[in-house]
C-alpha cells in the first residue's frame, strides 16, 4: 500500500499544475478565453498584452506558486527520495502545460518552472530572474528572454549537480520549454515575433 502514496501524490502535483490561472482569470473578469487572443497562450505574457501589467502579476504569481509549493512539500515529505522530488517538478509543469481543467490546452511553464527551480535552490532562481529581466531589457522578447535564460540554469545544474535525477530532470524542464515556445521560436527565426514596448530593442511604431 505504501508504493502506491508517491503515484497518488504525483496525480495531486499534475492537478495542481493544472490550475489554469489565466484561463480562469480571462474568462471570470472578461468574460473571454485569453487562449482565443493574441499568442494563444494561457500564461502572463498573453494575459498581460491583452489584460494589463496588473492581470500579469497576479497570474504570474499563482503559477509560480504552483511549481514551489508541491515541490516543497514533496522535499519535506519524500526526502530520500531524488527522483519523487523531481517526478513531482515535471508533473507540476507538465500539469500547466497540459492542463486537466482547460481542455489539455496550457501555457509555456516559464513562471511555473521558475517556482520548481525556486524550491531546489532559490539563488539559482535569482540568477535566472536577473538574466530574464536583462535579456528583455536587452531584446524586448519575452519568449527568447525565458528560453534563454531557463537553458542557462538548467545547463548550468546539469553540469554541477551531483545528483544524476536532478541533471536529468532539469534539463527535460528546459526541453519541454523550448517546444512550448515551437511556435514563437519560428516567428523569431522569421523576424515577427512580438515584443514588448520597453527596453533597448522596442517594436517599430
Amino acid at each position: 500500500m505504501n508504493n502506491i502514496w508517491p503515484i497518488i501524490w504525483l496525480i495531486l502535483a499534475y492537478c495542481i499544475g493544472s490550475f489554469p490561472t489565466g484561463v480562469l482569470y480571462s474568462r471570470t473578469r472578461h468574460d473571454i478565453d485569453v487562449r482565443s487572443l493574441g499568442s494563444g497562450g494561457s500564461g502572463a505574457t498573453n494575459v498581460g498584452r491583452n489584460f494589463g501589467f496588473r492581470a500579469a502579476v497576479m497570474v504570474t504569481i499563482v503559477d509560480v506558486l504552483k511549481g514551489l509549493i508541491p515541490v516543497l512539500i514533496a522535499k519535506n515529505i519524500f526526502s530520500e527520495s531524488p527522483l519523487i522530488i523531481m517526478a513531482t517538478a515535471l508533473a507540476c509543469v507538465i500539469g500547466h502545460s497540459y492542463p486537466l481543467w482547460a481542455g489539455f490546452r496550457g501555457g509555456k511553464i516559464v513562471a511555473t518552472s521558475i517556482g520548481v527551480l525556486v524550491a531546489f535552490n532559490i539563488y539559482l532562481a535569482l540568477v535566472l530572474v536577473l538574466i530574464l529581466g536583462i535579456l528583455i531589457f536587452l531584446t524586448s522578447t519575452v519568449s527568447l528572454s525565458s528560453m534563454t535564460s531557463y537553458s542557462i540554469i538548467a545547463l548550468y545544474i546539469a553540469i554541477t549537480n551531483p545528483e544524476p535525477v536532478y541533471k536529468v530532470g532539469f534539463i527535460l524542464i528546459a526541453l519541454l520549454l523550448l517546444y512550448r515556445h515551437r511556435t514563437n521560436i519560428q516567428r523569431l527565426l522569421k523576424g515577427n515575433e512580438s515584443r514588448i514596448n520597453w527596453g533597448l530593442n522596442k517594436p517599430n511604431k
